[in-house]
């Protein structure tokens, strides 16, 4: 049974998939049932045959259900579900050229498309920079962060991840690596050891190497990091991304999310949710936070404003366990906010007036058109020789060429056609796992008036490699 809302400034797709998950969540809808077809329950609720399918694609992305070819939808098994209580920055190897030597940069992380395009963000600015040219003095702020941007902040997170937290849980960073700096020291390495997606983020293994953390590297499967291998581990952190694995692009399945958080409060562990790029999906909707499911407070939760403004305002932030905040304060009783004032008083603004998720609307869209154009050119023109890993997502693809060379190879050869392209060795703590023949093609920073010409440049060469 739904109750669904046709005034309602809510889409009936989305109260149809929030009612089907809760009914799945709660047991109400058991695991192995058969859901009414999309043409019965549309003419049931007298609702468009679409937006059945739309909620139901959506359930079947993050896991919820399964679809089987010509017999319908099932409920997946989702046994380990307690109920819930109501309530990156890219580190890329030097470069031996400059970026002058090439004539096509398959960048990941720069922004051809940013906040600076935004009327608005420079309006916000302009006012931020009245506001404290008005103060009578500058000041010290609150080592977390500015509370009114903290609070605008918590709101817009429930809304837009799911994410259960207040002002006092939120503090802001200049980026991933410090926020992972702040985490390692809450925790005593001789204590706890950590554990990371295998291949993962560097950045967030250098951080955690430096801190003299045993690291233990999770193999990352089709749906995400590998539960089994997982636990196994006592008094870990577990540090995943789980809505868009990098480098890879897998979504990590209920089921799995689900089994993490119990393995986290039977077995002492806390899950570090490195939410990277969400609001970055193209085809579906942005999959809610593993913390917005997580009813025993285990899990830290990073984002960043790198990937949706400008990787160069370095503001990025963690919510905190509110059991974690007193070490927190106690550990950086004197520490200072490393996001200037100015920026604070901008952010808060462009949130508060909605401009930030009319960018965020006309970012993914930006990105989606190039996102299309480089999967649709894949497929069709280089079938055969190359296919695309992590679709659908962010702002870079793995890219697979059916070649022996390795990767330093295959970049040097792209290199002699101007072409700037990576490895995705460095992600790898294991280089003897990495395959050689994968790269990674990121279209973040190429215009979508050069795209044609890149990829006809790209595919001339990977012929000529296989």
């Amino acid at each position: 049974m739904f109750i669904l809302d046709k005034s309602s400034n809510i889409p009936l797709y989305k109260q149809l998939y929030e009612q089907l998950k809760q009914q799945i969540l709660s047991g109400k809808i058991s695991a192995g049932l058969r859901l009414p077809s999309t043409r019965e329950l549309s003419f049931e609720y007298k609702l468009g045959r679409n937006t059945v399918i739309e909620a139901y694609q959506q359930l079947e992305v993050e896991g919820y259900i399964k679809s089987i070819a010509g017999s319908g939808y099932y409920v997946e098994n989702l046994s380990t579900f307690k109920p819930v209580s109501p309530k990156a920055d890219i580190t890329l190897p030097v470069m031996e050229q400059s970026k002058s030597s090439y004539d096509y940069m398959f960048t990941y992380g720069d922004l051809d498309y940013n906040c600076y395009n935004s009327k608005a963000w420079r309006k916000c600015l302009l006012n931020a920079y009245e506001k404290l040219v008005c103060q009578k003095n500058v000041v010290y702020e609150d080592p977390q962060g500015f509370f009114n941007l903290r609070q605008i902040l918590s709101k817009y997170l429930y809304q837009s991840r799911g994410v259960k937290c207040s002002a006092e849980q939120i503090i802001f960073t200049s980026g991933h690596q410090q926020s992972m700096h702040i985490i390692a020291s809450l925790f005593s390495d001789a204590n706890w050891k950590f554990a990371m997606e295998e291949p993962g983020y560097s950045g967030t293994r250098q951080v955690m190497e430096q801190k003299h953390f045993q690291i233990t590297p999770i193999p990352v499967e089709a749906d995400g990091i590998s539960v089994r291998v997982v636990q196994s581990l006592f008094h870990t952190l577990l540090c995943i991304t789980p809505s868009h694995q990098f480098p890879l692009g897998s979504v990590l399945s209920i089921s799995k999310r689900l089994q993490l958080l119990e393995w986290a409060r039977k077995n002492d562990g806390y899950i570090i949710e490195d939410d990277y790029d969400s609001e970055l999906r193209y085809h579906n909707r942005p999959i809610p936070s593993l913390q917005s499911i997580d009813s025993d407070n285990r899990t830290i939760y990073l984002g960043t404003f790198s990937k949706s403004l400008s990787p160069d305002l370095r503001i990025a932030y963690i919510v905190l366990p509110e059991h974690l905040l007193l070490a927190y304060k106690e550990k950086y009783l004197y520490a200072n906010c490393t996001v200037p004032a100015l920026l604070q008083f901008t952010l808060a603004e462009y949130i508060e007036i909605g401009e930030y998720q009319r960018h965020i609307n006309i970012m993914r869209t930006h990105y989606r058109k190039k996102h299309d154009y480089i999967r649709n050119y894949v497929n069709n023109t280089l079938k055969g020789n190359a296919i695309l890993i992590g679709e659908d997502a962010g702002l870079h693809f793995v890219i697979s060429i059916q070649t022996k060379l390795t990767q330093a190879e295959l970049i040097e050869r792209f290199a002699q056609n101007k072409i700037r392209i990576y490895p995705t060795e460095l992600f790898w703590a294991d280089k003897t796992l990495c395959p050689q023949n994968q790269l990674l093609l990121g279209f973040s920073s190429i215009s979508q008036t050069q795209l044609p010409k890149a990829m006809e440049k790209l595919s001339e060469v990977i012929k000529n490699i296989v």
